[in-house]
């Protein structure tokens, strides 16, 4: 457009440094390019004399690719010809896939979490009946799925078995003892069975582990039953 405009105005007589001259000793006002695309933008600013210059492409999902997102100096100042306006232009964000780190140690599941350019967001500890302190047992995201580079993940990691007080059912009724343990979070594991004259048929004659220790919750009682012959 600039450009056009010097050779028809030297085609008339006027040399062309007297129309840089006046170009650049002229005041002008920046528009706005926000929102526009970089061809666009540099057209608007080429109407006033005015250089567009990409300062920098900057990761933005609220803009589209190649559009313009900032400027400087803003809508409305006042810039001679010839001057530049610096923009900043977005660009799609860098995907990355999320690995998959279920059963490995937190400190395993953060160097395998970097290698993918990811990061933790938090940990979150939680008992598990059979992965050890430390093992990672849950992620936020799934395994595979396409994020921004950076994003955190968040990492449920298990703190060991929960642990309860085994009940003392010797003594009690197998059906009894069978609801006890269930109240406790405890189930009932191998069932033998053994003769005593001196305890009524169907009573608990012994426990394995005995009464009052801490067992893993979910973990099985093994039984002893007095017969009923």
């Amino acid at each position: 457009m600039l450009s056009a405009v010097i050779a028809a105005l030297v085609a008339l007589g006027v040399s062309y440094a007297s129309i840089r001259g006046d170009l650049f000793r002229r005041s002008v006002d920046v528009p706005n390019v926000v929102g526009s695309n970089v061809d666009t933008g540099r057209t608007a600013l080429d109407q006033g004399g005015l250089l567009l210059v990409v300062a920098e492409d900057r990761e933005d999902t609220s803009a589209p690719p190649g559009q313009i997102i900032s400027q400087r100096p803003l809508p409305g100042s006042k810039l001679h010809g010839g001057e530049p306006v610096n923009v900043v232009v977005a660009r799609a964000p860098t995907l990355v896939k999320v690995p998959g780190v279920v059963g490995q140690l937190v400190s395993e599941a953060r160097i395998r979490l970097e290698k993918a350019h990811l990061t933790i967001s938090s940990v979150v500890e939680q008992a598990h009946p059979t992965l050890g302190v430390g093992m990672v047992i849950g992620q936020s995201m799934a395994e595979g799925a396409e994020v921004r580079a950076g994003t955190g993940l968040e990492l449920k990691v298990s703190k060991g078995a929960e642990t309860v007080i085994v009940p003392a059912v010797v003594g009690k009724g197998l059906s009894k003892a069978k609801d006890l343990l269930t109240q406790a979070g405890l189930t009932v594991g191998q069932i033998h069975h053994a003769s005593n004259d001196d305890r009524s048929p169907g009573v608990v004659l012994e426990q394995k582990p005995a009464a009052n220790q801490a067992l893993g919750k979910g973990m099985a009682v093994d039984l002893v039953v007095n017969s009923d012959d």
